[in-house]
């Protein structure tokens, strides 16, 4: 300490003055000075620094202070049904409640079970989720506007009500398997929402925002810039009124027999446009998460997230007569006319036995088909032979895609000519020993309706914008040729006797004011390793109205009545209300004159 004291005397002295005068004033005023000017100099040098070296890194620094982006996401398209009116599917904003984080004074654990009660969770779940996550977590998605003004009232810090986009769908189950649904993160995952999900979904746009001192932002990207971010607008074919139609008349007859599901398609008899599709179980795809299990397991018929329509494979019975029909009158080597025996009834097949419920004798190949006999129709498919027969199954589709624009829709199973054998080529001729879908079914009699060319049945008809202008019109692939015209005429002539005869099996599809024709089918449920089942059946019905000019294929299967057990009892007079309900909606004019009604309605 006395070293230093001598050193500042010595200082103050060279100085001018002593340690404790002017010398001393001095000597502070010079080191206040050398300070400043090192001070100075750091200042400088750093200013230098950041001039050579890190002005880039400056610059960027201040320009996000100013400048930002921010992304925009498009809306989804919605979905309309033919006529461009009626909403089937739309985008929405629904609120969700989300935590962004708390001061530190804040009791969490407090906040968590005041935000479980009023929104009805597991406060476990809010807890882990309120304590884990410093900045975000999401509490709820899509709660009621009831639940977020309740939630905005108790002004819990950090937790906020946010709008999110929903997907809706009005009419609920209604359509709703062929619809499919929109999972959490904005992609299609089932139906036409997983088929065109590249056209309905929006697209990303970043925009540049400029901010002002309490960095609040404002647009300050181009004027001009087109804004096409929302995704396009889908037109189905389907006609609103006539899915409900055929909803409703399938909902009474399951009701009616008891029945554990059922399947309806409404097809347009010109186009193939699906006017109606239906599969019961319904899917609500508002709710798809509660309803929508495991979906690789097979279905059995009572999943509502298949949409059975296109996905059920099975043996279809009688309704395959329509397929050793076409093929007899196409070979050439029968016509309607020619005869055939029904054996009375009673014949063998291998080693089966087979019986018909109408005991037919020897008659026509159309009286055969009106009582639809089981022994004519094998002995048909023997004269046809293994190859015409099963090249005209192909034709028509079988065991292979019908190129619908939806997704999971089988093939079907179409064994081969040596597969077969005698025995499957007779059980082929009346149904049996292959399998397909009630899809295929109603393209094939379609076929027939549109003279014995194939097209490819279409849901969706095209692509609009916002402000209705078509992008895109959704083209199916080219016809093809199964039967010739003269082969067709010929088998909708057969086929009108089934329903419009009074002693056909499809009697009871006979619409009330215009004619019809079709076919009827019971097949037992074969079941996987344990074969046909004694007491569960499948009956459907595939026919056309009207007759003489068809305008609509209606396909009709109901799985596993309880109640009844043929087609022509169960699935026919589901054909005939969808009928009197459709026709009149797409304005056809009643076929039938007004004393034919009247004397059915007495006969009834």
């Amino acid at each position: 300490m006395s070293s230093i004291r001598a050193l500042w005397h010595r200082i103050a002295e060279r100085m001018g003055g002593g340690a404790s005068g002017d010398g001393a004033v001095l000597l502070r005023m010079a080191l206040v000075l050398a300070a400043v000017g090192v001070g100075f100099g750091w200042v400088v040098a750093q200013a230098a620094v950041y001039q050579l070296s890190d002005s880039r890194i400056l610059t960027e620094r201040g320009e996000a202070r100013v400048n930002a982006s921010f992304a925009i996401q498009g809306r989804r398209g919605d979905v309309l049904d033919r006529t461009g009116r009626r909403l089937l599917a739309v985008t929405v904003p629904s609120p969700s409640i989300a935590f962004y984080g708390a001061p530190y004074y804040v009791d969490r654990r407090e906040l968590s079970f005041a935000l479980a009660e009023a929104l009805g969770l597991e406060p476990e779940d809010v807890v882990r989720k309120v304590i884990a996550e410093e900045s975000f977590a999401m509490l709820k998605r899509h709660v009621t506007p009831e639940d977020a003004a309740a939630i905005e009232r108790l002004a819990l810090p950090g937790v906020r009500v946010i709008q999110e986009d929903r997907r809706f769908y009005p009419l609920e189950d209604v359509l709703g398997s062929t619809l499919g649904y929109v999972t959490k993160s904005g992609q299609g995952a089932a139906g036409l929402e997983a088929s065109y999900d590249a056209l309905l979904r929006g697209s990303n746009r970043v925009v540049s925002v400029l901010r002002d001192s309490a960095r609040r932002g404002f647009y300050n990207d181009t004027m001009s810039d087109p804004w096409a971010v929302d995704g396009a607008n889908l037109v189905l074919s389907v006609d609103a009124q006539v899915q409900l139609a055929l909803e409703s008349e399938l909902i009474a007859k399951v009701a009616e027999e008891q029945a554990l599901a059922a399947m309806g398609i409404v097809l347009d008899a010109r186009t193939f446009e699906v006017l109606g599709m239906a599969s019961l179980p319904a899917l609500d795809p508002n709710r798809f998460e509660t309803q929508c299990g495991d979906t690789d397991k097979v279905d059995d018929g009572t999943s509502p997230c298949r949409n059975k329509v296109v996905s059920y494979v099975y043996e279809i019975g009688s309704i395959g007569k329509l397929f050793t029909l076409s093929a007899a009158i196409e070979s050439g080597r029968m016509s309607p006319d020619s005869l055939v025996d029904g054996h009375l009834g009673s014949c063998a097949v291998g080693t089966f036995r087979i019986t018909d419920v109408h005991r037919m004798g020897v008659g026509t190949l159309s009286d055969a088909t009106m009582y639809s006999s089981n022994c004519a129709f094998k002995d048909v498919a023997l004269r046809v032979g293994p190859e015409l027969l099963r090249d005209t199954f192909e034709r028509f589709g079988l065991g292979r895609g019908t190129g619908i624009d939806l997704p999971g829709a089988a093939a079907g199973h179409l064994p081969s000519i040596k597969a077969w054998g005698s025995t499957g080529l007779q059980t082929a001729g009346y149904g049996y020993g292959y399998s397909t879908t009630l899809l295929h079914v109603a393209t094939a009699m379609a076929t027939i309706t549109n003279d014995g060319v194939r097209l490819a049945p279409r849901v969706a008809r095209e692509a609009r914008t916002r402000s209705d202008e078509v992008v895109r019109r959704l083209d199916a692939p080219p016809p093809v040729r199964v039967v010739s015209a003269d082969t067709a005429r010929k088998v909708r002539e057969v086929l009108a006797r089934v329903v419009m005869d009074p002693h056909g099996t499809g009697r009871k599809a006979r619409p009330t004011a215009w004619s019809a024709a079709g076919k009827t089918g019971t097949a037992r449920v074969n079941v996987v390793n344990q074969g046909y089942t004694a007491d569960r059946y499948l009956c459907s019905f595939v026919g056309f109205a009207p007759a003489e000019d068809p305008r609509i294929v209606v396909a009709i299967t109901v799985i596993d009545p309880k109640v009844n057990h043929y087609g022509g009892t169960v699935a026919a007079p589901v054909f005939k209300g969808v009928a009197d309900r459709v026709l009149p909606i797409l304005g056809v004019e009643p076929t039938l004159p007004v004393e034919g009604r009247l004397a059915k309605a007495v006969a009834h």
